[in-house]
């Protein structure tokens, strides 16, 4: 008889710790779950490229010269690139802070054409005279014109009254000349990168 009291009496005390850890570990989760549900989730963030320091207008971007953050939604301009690869090559079409968020028209493309004739491409051109580019503004018209040099030859025209959409201006003066950014057919900015790499270029203005 004493035997069956022990045997109950240790089956009852193995029932008993079992429920309190059951009870522990059925707490422990609930603990858990709540803290899971309560606890902020982490904010959605997404990529965002913007200028790695100060750029100068005409400055071709390098991977050194931009940098992505990470930024909420909401705070992304319309245009920004989260990209670094489509912006190496591309000129800045004016000067840009560091932390400057790159969007499609900080640099040239398509974007500076918004809005002229179909067929048209953002061609930008070194003109050798930057105080006379200093008098142009974004919608004048231009004729181009290049010279070797040689003063008893009048310069030949290259285009004629094509638009100026974009005037990347640099911090100082440059000895070289300063860009123009023009609207022009693909046949147009042939001509242009080949007058420009022999010749040097100069504009007049239309009335």
């Amino acid at each position: 008889m004493a035997e069956l009291r022990d045997v109950t009496t240790r089956l009852r005390r193995s029932y008993l710790r079992h429920r309190r850890l059951a009870t522990a570990g059925v707490a422990s989760l609930a603990v858990v779950s709540c803290v899971h549900v309560l606890a902020p989730s982490s904010p959605r963030t997404v990529a965002m490229v913007v200028a790695a320091h100060d750029l100068t207008g005409g400055n071709v971007i390098a991977a050194a010269d931009v940098k992505i953050v990470r930024t909420d939604p909401g705070l992304v301009p319309d245009g920004a690139s989260g990209a670094v690869p489509p912006l190496v090559g591309r000129i800045v079409a004016g000067p840009m802070g560091a932390g400057e968020p790159v969007t499609d028209r900080r640099v040239l493309g398509a974007a500076l054409i918004a809005g002229y004739p179909a067929g048209l491409v953002a061609a930008p051109v070194r003109i050798q005279d930057a105080a006379v580019v200093s008098l142009l503004r974004v919608g004048d018209r231009i004729d181009i014109y290049s010279s070797n040099g040689d003063q008893d030859v009048a310069a030949p025209r290259v285009v004629s009254d094509v638009a100026v959409v974009a005037l990347p201006i640099s911090d100082a003066a440059d000895r070289d000349g300063a860009l123009v950014v023009l609207a022009v057919t693909s046949y147009d900015a042939a001509r242009l990168a080949q007058a420009s790499a022999t010749t040097q270029l100069s504009l007049s203005l239309r009335g």
